[in-house]
């Protein structure tokens, strides 16, 4: 019987055990566990070099100058960044996206003088190709604005100045002409123009070959054996005048002429 008694009370003693660490937990509440930090993003450096002077941007951000020849360093996290550079004054630039992949150093090579000999050779393609246009063109324009005398190899103007002018007007008129991809005109000889002097022909009241409008007297650049008067031909009648340089102020006209094939 005592024994039996013994074992109850050992029992309940275990029971009781058990009950006060259960509360005892209980009122600790829940076994915390230490949190690990959040892990930090990877980065790497991006090398970039530049072979001209250039202001370059990172991800659209603005990054300042590189020399030519120099370099600049920037920490990037992993992944493409796209790297923008461009020359002093704008004309050239160069883009690249480059794709970081590991840590450590990654090399961005800016190159614009290639992109620039590129702009250079185009530029001036262009221009050689509007220069070959222009020569192209002025065979065409030239049949309208002059004239060649197949009798005498003399290419003339097709009109003359149209206004009035004394005779070293008239001579400074025809020296400085750009016509028709020449730059050699001169002022006719009395007989030059007594050449092209045809009485069965008529443009505009005047005699004279080649349909040349004519609008009144035209200087020669023939003088008397005096430096005081010039030459004057009048193709509406075929006359020829000796006027003095100091007292003639008649309408006085500049037609031009040079040597063919010179």
């Amino acid at each position: 019987m005592r024994r039996s008694e013994s074992a109850g009370w050992a029992l309940v003693a275990v029971m009781a055990v058990a009950t006060v660490q259960g509360i005892a937990q209980q009122d600790e509440g829940p076994i915390l566990r230490p949190k690990k930090p959040p892990a930090r993003p990877a980065s790497a450096t991006l090398l970039v070099m530049c072979d001209l002077a250039c202001d370059w941007k990172l991800d659209g951000e603005a990054k300042g100058r590189i020399e030519a020849g120099g370099s600049a360093k920037v920490k990037v996290e992993l992944g493409q960044h796209m790297v923008v550079a461009a020359t002093e004054d704008g004309a050239d630039q160069f883009k690249q996206l480059s794709e970081v992949k590991v840590n450590g150093q990654t090399l961005v090579n800016i190159e614009l003088q290639p992109v620039r000999d590129a702009r250079l050779k185009a530029e001036q393609q262009a221009r050689d190709r509007v220069a070959q246009e222009a020569r192209d063109k002025a065979p065409r324009e030239q049949a309208g604005r002059v004239w060649t005398d197949p009798a005498t190899g003399l290419m003339w103007t097709k009109k003359d100045n149209g206004s009035d002018v004394n005779w070293q007007q008239a001579i400074s008129y025809c020296r400085n002409l750009q016509l028709a991809g020449y730059s050699d005109w001169r002022l006719p000889e009395i007989d030059e123009l007594q050449g092209i002097y045809d009485p069965d022909t008529g443009f505009g009241g005047s005699h004279v070959k080649g349909n040349l409008q004519l609008s009144g007297w035209d200087w020669s650049s023939s003088q008397n054996h005096s430096s005081e008067d010039a030459w004057l031909f009048y193709f509406s009648k075929g006359e020829q005048l000796l006027p003095s340089l100091g007292n003639y102020r008649t309408s006085a006209r500049a037609l031009c002429v040079r040597r063919s094939g010179e």
